[in-house]
């Protein structure tokens, strides 16, 4: 699968509710976001496969230098999600504390927290976040 199909399909799958990653189909690892080429084996034989959406926050922190397109949204907490299919995702982390840097800390020594996937229209594009399940 050529790269701009993967990308045209991951956003398209957004916008009508759905998450994908890539699997490798000579190894099948799943990569997520989707990649043209596998990070195990460096196949190139991707094929997109829908993603649950569960998962479980191993940290999160919080910036005051958020990028530009974001910079309205700030304060917000980001950090490193692992999906129930294995991979790593680094993202927006919403349900958590993000007004002190003590407040933080002792969430973070809660880890790992269960979230769940939902995505949200972020500065005119749809992104994936991650929302601790309380």
């Amino acid at each position: 699968m050529m790269p701009e199909s993967i990308i045209n399909k991951f956003y398209g799958s957004l916008a009508k509710g759905e998450i994908y990653g890539t699997e490798c189909q000579k190894c099948k690892h799943l990569s997520f976001p989707p990649k043209a080429g596998c990070s195990e084996c460096g196949a190139h034989n991707m094929q997109m496969k829908k993603v649950s959406g569960d998962g479980q926050v191993l940290f999160f922190s919080s910036g005051n230098l958020p990028p530009m397109k974001f910079a309205k949204y700030h304060p917000y907490a980001y950090g490193a999600v692992k999906l129930k299919e294995g991979p790593v995702f680094y993202t927006q982390i919403q349900g958590v504390d993000v007004s002190n840097v003590k407040v933080i800390e002792d969430q973070n020594k809660k880890m790992p927290m269960k979230a769940k996937a939902k995505i949200v229209n972020m500065a005119d594009m749809n992104i994936v976040v991650f929302e601790v399940v309380k």
